[in-house]
């Protein structure tokens, strides 16, 4: 008797992890998506900025930027939905506070960052201040919900908070980078295609690999400390 209960414990203790397995997993994955499509396709528009056609797509600049970042919301938020689905997250219990936060984290932080480079004049630098309003949403996030997570064992890591402190320390360069006026100009062939300030254009470049960069390292310490919990006594 007293084996089969030992037994049925470490069944459940097993259950236990494979859940939060599971759970860790499937933001692992989701930082990844996230991180690979929206950094990804404005890097491919930089890249256009710079190709021997852009003086034909020049007048459609701005619709082309904005339906890359709209496809790449779209298929991002498409994706990572699917792989919540398939791991089954969509069907846990979550609390109203922790549902909440969700939406809240990811629109009051950039609402504020963005008013506040406005009410400061401070248009060199709204190309990168989607960096700092990240972080704080990210850690917004790793404060309220992932908190509940971790507390209900779901998550076994705190990629959330990781990131967000990351992002936050990694926006002071980018911010200063982009806070140089400096006046630049592309040309073709001794024509200029477009002048812009050397500053902010190289200060997006450096945000957009900066959070590839981290978002590989907060998928891959999730993943491994998944991985040591379930598959390590």
């Amino acid at each position: 008797m007293v084996e089969q209960v030992e037994e049925m414990a470490l069944v459940v203790d097993f259950t236990d992890k494979l859940r939060s397995y599971r759970t860790s997993l499937a933001f692992s994955y989701c930082f990844f998506i996230w991180s690979s499509i929206m950094m990804g396709l404005p890097l491919l528009h930089t890249a256009l900025m710079f190709s021997p056609w852009f003086p034909v797509i020049k007048p459609h600049g701005l619709y082309l930027l904005l339906g890359t970042l709209v496809a790449g919301l779209v298929a991002s938020l498409a994706l990572m939905f699917y792989v919540l689905a398939r791991f089954g997250l969509l069907s846990f219990p979550t609390p109203k506070a922790a549902a909440t936060s969700w939406s809240l984290s990811f629109s009051i932080p950039y609402g504020l960052v963005y008013s506040l480079l406005s009410a400061l004049g401070l248009w060199q630098l709204m190309p990168v201040a989607w960096c700092p309003a990240g972080g704080l949403a990210y850690l917004a996030i790793g404060l309220t919900a992932e908190r509940w997570l971790v507390r209900e064992r779901l998550l076994l890591a705190r990629p959330f908070l990781l990131m967000g402190t990351l992002a936050l320390f990694s926006s002071a360069p980018i911010l200063y980078l982009a806070s140089q006026a400096e006046e630049c100009t592309y040309s073709i062939g001794g024509v200029v295609v477009w002048s812009w300030l050397s500053g902010p254009l190289s200060a997006m470049i450096l945000a957009a690999a900066t959070y590839l960069l981290l978002t590989l390292a907060v998928s891959l310490y999730t993943f491994i400390r998944a991985e040591r919990a379930i598959f390590r006594p």
